[in-house]
């Protein structure tokens, strides 16, 4: 689930890694050629919430992240070989211990001196592997279970401040100025047709971010919001969602017909696995059986990715923001934006 964030977060150590000349070259070759709109100015004359809110308030909106859908195809794999080893590991202690304390075997057989030296040996084999797990594959199964269940992008009116909950591997929490915000979308895109689908990408340059504390850092920073468009047109009108309501108010912004559940119902993950093939395509174009007869002779993959996902989010906590940010106490001299101002 995490594995972008987690990319982008490894770059950009390895960029703050190196000298300032260095890292700021990088950066700009990094980001040239690619449209970067700022908070002021209108991009589009509709709006959309995207179906990716699960909070609205005057104060505030949380906005979920785009790759809440991909997790599970992680936890399958290396959560059975954790569960096996483990296993694995309290036979070989049972058999062992119940051969130096009953001088037998479990099936009442003596046991000679070289028996209980091969069941020492045996207890080794799943330690050294419970080793090699930790020390080389635990962090990927982080980036689904044993974590944070979800990423949440704040957006506060009041504060003028974009947070960010992440668990500390990628980020951790940060608070972001909302003017120095910039989106990777520009006008032109309103024609292009993302059959993958496409997600919104927002970043902040040094003298922006915040840590978790209000210490201004040092940093760059950025994050992906929202569930996936299908189009240019509509990744542009859920960023006027975003910059309507803050820079007008919620007047400019109405609420979704519904919110995100933060329960995880297994039924919700199976949602989330049947709709993560990009077949929209098909369905849109008019090729109604077809997408049917694809979906299923996928239903018994959808059914093992949707267990995974569903067993990923039994495994994590549901974050939240320390009181600091829940409060909007921390951050100096708060400015109302201009609810006058007009739409565009």
């Amino acid at each position: 689930m995490y594995l972008w964030e987690w990319l982008a977060f490894e770059g950009r150590i390895g960029v703050d890694d190196k000298k300032p000349e260095q890292s700021t070259e990088e950066v700009e070759r990094a980001v040239k050629g690619i449209p970067m709109a700022t908070v002021k100015g209108s991009l589009s004359s509709t709006i959309t919430d995207n179906n990716s809110l699960y909070a609205y308030n005057d104060t505030y909106i949380d906005v979920r992240t785009p790759h809440d859908e991909k997790r599970g195809l992680i936890t399958l794999p290396l959560g059975f070989g954790l569960v096996l080893f483990i296993v694995m590991l309290a036979f070989c202690l049972y058999f062992f211990g119940h051969a130096v304390v009953t001088g037998r075997a479990v099936n009442g057989e003596v046991e000679t001196g070289l028996d209980c030296i091969l069941l020492g040996i045996s207890v080794l084999v799943p330690l050294c592997s419970l080793y090699v797990y930790f020390k080389y594959l635990f962090r990927y199964l982080r980036l689904e279970a044993f974590t944070a269940r979800r990423l949440i992008v704040r957006f506060n009116r009041i504060t003028r401040k974009v947070y960010l909950l992440r668990p500390k591997n990628i980020g951790g929490i940060v608070a972001l100025d909302w003017d120095k915000t910039q989106a990777a979308v520009d006008p032109s895109m309103r024609h292009e047709v993302l059959p993958g689908g496409g997600f919104l990408i927002l970043s902040w340059d040094t003298g922006a971010v915040y840590d978790a504390d209000g210490k201004l850092t040092d940093d760059f920073d950025g994050t992906f919001v929202g569930r996936t468009a299908r189009n240019g047109a509509e990744l542009l009108a859920f960023w006027e969602y975003i910059r309507r309501y803050m820079e007008i108010g919620p007047e400019a912004a109405p609420p979704p017909k519904k919110l995100l559940s933060k329960t995880p119902w297994p039924w919700l993950s199976f949602e989330a696995a049947w709709n993560i093939l990009p077949l929209r395509g098909l369905r849109e174009s008019g090729m109604w059986p077809m997408f049917v007869m694809v979906k299923v002779m996928l239903l018994p993959v959808t059914l093992i990715h949707a267990t995974g996902h569903w067993i990923s989010l039994l495994l994590c906590y549901e974050p939240k923001f320390p009181p600091s940010i829940e409060n909007a106490d921390k951050w100096p001299s708060p400015v109302l934006p201009d609810t006058s101002a007009k739409l565009t």
